[in-house]
């Protein structure tokens, strides 16, 4: 068929006004029967009524390229296939065979017996011709009219595609024409299974070039009944059912996913259930809202496998469940890994939390994230194992209510506390209770209670800890502490700075019969408090190699000084020290750490500093200059 359509092109573009194969009149073929092959070869002739006729009044270059008649061949040459490769071979006809490059020195080389100065009305004709055809292909470029050439979703698995097409042009997707159709001449379809979530298709024709995107919206939540992948995608997904992670399988969220949760919706890992939730820092995954309500956050049940969350976002969370608790991330008997990663807006709910659930104790590893507008307490574990290093918490409060930065309660083993920003929070930075704990490398400042309460016999290890700017409420005098001791707990202070706060050191008996607290502190700095130290008379503490403000006296202990610590800039925060500090230098090496808050090696002089910082700073050295001259 693809020979007869050019065969037909021909006729058109020579003007053939007498073929019987063209429009049913006239005596311009043989048919000759090839044995070799057992074929019949059309042979043409008698072409005396084409190109232009020699009677003047019928050569004219703008007659139609529809002039055939016969029904056979206008229901071939309709046929919107066909019809396009009817336009498509006059297009190839008149740009080479017929061109003027071609025709021209053809039209010269005639003898000019017949023609003589006929030859320019000749040229004439074939430019006027050229342009004659051309304009009698319809003029259309490739366009996508499904939703408007934009990205669009479906739940459907297949997709169909259509739009405008030239049609001298064929149209490829992804670089394939299988499943393209022609409606008509102009028009292009394409009807496609979805293999994926985001679904990109290009279509060209080697011209023009658009591509759109098709988000297959097939997951929306319930019971996995395999493990299941929730893919890479620039649209969100909307979870209109709880995502519910059994035994026995896996859940994983690939980087880039936004899930937009309905009000009330949540994500539950049962146990031997596993969640795979690791993003990028340039593709975060999202775990948000759908509209103005809250929905359930993230529920880990008594499983064990390796969970894991990392450069995620999960906000505008609430408790929907109370037995288990949702809050943004609970896990309850559960071992979790949440790391590099933004928690924040919280309806009156925690950020994170762990606790012990049906004979399963919890294991946290919390690392580098951001924690913010928090409604309730920002970190709260309870009992198993936590690790919980490098965060930055703050804005932890809701109207009245008094909530902790991070909480710490009856913990099965030391919880490790390290180099976390604590601040603006409505009570404590860290309260532990009936817990043992490793404290270092801490900033906490501006707490609405204390820096640090430690109570309910709790053993703590505190070094290298900055707290300042803990001014408590005029209602309550035990409360503004930096650190405060209590009801039986035992703490050993090594290299902070407690500073600016209503009471740096506090030690009492918070609850009848708890008793009193036990501290030692070595090599601190207690300075620009209302009150240095207190305690009452169930408390002890042993204090040596510090910096205690005592208005002009000197606490009792070894090496204790009363000496203005020269910092930097505590208006600013800024607790390093300057060089001549009394501080520097000045500490003991016994129990001493290797290291201060920002990490920096000590010592860096001839003894330890006293406080959270070690002085160090960098020098620069001039060398003279000398020019030579040759």
């Amino acid at each position: 068929m693809r020979q007869w359509l050019r065969w037909f092109a021909v006729q058109a573009v020579l003007d053939n006004r007498e073929g019987a194969l063209w429009f049913g009149q006239g005596d311009d073929y043989f048919l000759y029967h090839r044995p070799s092959d057992d074929r019949s070869i059309l042979i043409s002739w008698d072409h005396d009524e084409t190109f232009c006729d020699p009677n003047p009044d019928l050569c004219n270059p703008n007659n139609s390229i529809w002039r055939p008649n016969l029904p056979i061949v206008r229901r071939i040459l309709l046929y919107p296939d066909f019809t396009r490769w009817y336009y498509q071979d006059i297009a190839s006809i008149a740009a080479d065979e017929f061109s003027i490059a071609e025709m021209y020195p053809r039209i010269d080389a005639l003898p000019r017996l017949g023609y003589g100065e006929g030859r320019d009305e000749l040229k004439e004709y074939v430019s006027a011709r050229i342009a004659a055809l051309n304009s009698q292909i319809p003029d259309a470029t490739l366009s996508i009219s499904t939703n408007g050439g934009a990205d669009f979703t479906t739940t459907q698995p297949v997709v169909t595609l259509e739009g405008d097409c030239s049609p001298l042009r064929d149209v490829y997707v992804n670089g394939s024409s299988e499943g393209m159709r022609y409606p008509t001449v102009t028009t292009w379809r394409y009807t496609s299974t979805l293999w994926t979530r985001d679904n990109v298709f290009v279509i060209t024709d080697g011209q023009d070039s658009h591509t759109i995107t098709v988000y297959w919206d097939a997951f929306h939540g319930g019971v996995l009944a395999e493990d299941t992948i929730i893919a890479t995608s620039a649209y969100p997904y909307a979870i209109t059912d709880d995502i519910v992670v059994p035994a026995g399988l896996a859940l994983t969220i690939e980087p880039g996913v936004t899930l937009h949760f309905q009000a009330n919706r949540s994500l539950r890992v049962e146990e031997g259930g596993r969640l795979l939730a690791e993003g990028t820092a340039a593709q975060p995954i999202v775990f948000t809202r759908q509209g103005d309500d809250y929905w359930g956050g993230i529920l880990l049940e008594c499983t064990q496998e390796d969970n894991r969350i990392i450069h995620a976002v999960i906000e505008y969370t609430r408790e929907v469940i109370t037995n288990p608790r949702t809050h943004g991330v609970s896990a309850y008997g559960s071992r979790v890994t949440i790391a590099d990663s933004i928690i924040r807006h919280t309806g009156f709910s925690v950020a994170v939390q762990t606790y012990p659930w049906l004979g399963h104790e919890p294991t946290i590893y919390l690392l580098r994230n951001e924690i913010y507008d928090i409604q309730r307490d920002a970190v709260h574990v309870t009992g198993g194992y936590a690790f919980i290093q490098g965060n930055h918490i703050y804005d932890v409060r809701h109207g009245a209510y008094e909530f902790e930065g991070i909480e710490v309660s009856h913990m099965i083993t030391p919880a490790l506390l390290l180099d976390n920003h604590i601040h603006d929070v409505s009570d404590d930075c860290m309260d532990l209770n009936h817990s043992s704990a490793v404290i270092e490398r801490n900033e906490l400042h501006h707490c609405g209670d204390k820096g640090i309460s430690i109570g309910h016999p709790s053993s703590t290890t505190l070094i290298n800890n900055l707290i300042y700017t803990c001014l408590g409420r005029d209602d309550d005098p035990y409360s503004g502490a930096g650190i405060a001791v209590k009801d039986g707990a035992v703490s050993h202070i090594v290299n902070n700075t407690v500073a600016d706060s209503r009471h740096g050191i506090y030690l009492y008996e918070g609850h009848e019969g708890g008793g009193g607290g036990n501290a030692t502190l070595v090599n601190c700095i207690v300075w620009g408090n209302q009150s240095a130290v207190d305690l009452d008379a169930l408390s002890t503490i042993t204090i040596t190699y510090s910096d205690i403000e005592m208005d002009g006296a000197v606490w009792p202990g070894e090496e204790n000084i009363d000496a203005d610590p020269l910092f930097r800039s505590s208006q600013g925060g800024i607790y390093r020290l300057f060089e001549d500090s009394p501080c520097v230098d000045t500490g003991t090496p016994e129990g001493a750490p290797d290291e201060d808050i920002r990490s920096v090696h000590r010592p860096q002089g001839e003894g330890y500093d006293r406080g959270a910082h070690e002085f160090f700073e960098f020098f620069s050295c001039y060398l003279p200059l000398i020019l030579r001259l040759d």
